[in-house]
């Protein structure tokens, strides 16, 4: 049996739970936990949890879907994994392609980070 898209699954997998995780708990974890005392409240219950005032972090959501975008599709092998962290951190930052729509696809954007370059004033 081939140990290969268990390996791929797996790592799949924690990228999800990582990247959906950290984005839950950024943007809901509050949510729920005022939300929760609220019902508690409702019925007379007093409940000592606290509300935690997380500060979300700008672009959240645009990090985590670029983060799965680019996982996702090495996964399904349209990539190959980047051993570059520049070049991985330069796609999922790239804001300017924000006004061209949903969220790029790193099979589009993460090779031109690899070509070589060279500026001629003319």
């Amino acid at each position: 049996m081939d140990k290969e898209p268990k390996k791929k699954k797996v790592f799949l997998g924690i990228s999800l739970v990582v990247n959906l995780g950290a984005l839950f708990f950024f943007k809901y974890c509050d949510f729920f936990i005022q939300n929760w005392v609220d019902f508690c409240s409702q019925f007379g219950i007093k409940s000592n949890i606290s509300s935690l005032n997380i500060i979300l972090p700008v672009g959240i959501s645009f990090y985590t879907f670029k983060t799965l975008s680019y996982t996702i599709d090495v996964y399904r092998g349209k990539l190959k994994p980047t051993s570059d962290f520049i070049n991985f951190a330069t796609y999922v930052s790239f804001f300017p392609q924000l006004v061209a729509g949903p969220i790029e696809r790193a099979t589009n954007l993460l090779p031109q980070f690899f070509k070589e370059r060279k500026f001629d004033y003319q």
